[in-house]
């Protein structure tokens, strides 16, 4: 269980990072919320299992 809870942590960094990101360059379209959604999906499904072994 606590690996799930590594990758949710990850995933809610990485989309909150994207997301200041998308405010600060003022692309708020849906297009952008759902790319940054993705990459942050992405980088916590294969990112965190990398680096917690």
């Amino acid at each position: 269980m606590e690996p799930l809870i590594w990758v949710l942590f990850g995933f809610l960094v990485c989309f909150c990072f994207g997301s200041v990101l998308n405010l600060l360059l003022n692309t708020t379209g849906k297009r952008d919320w759902l790319i940054t959604f993705l990459i942050s999906l992405g980088i916590a499904i294969i990112g965190v299992p990398i680096l917690l072994n």
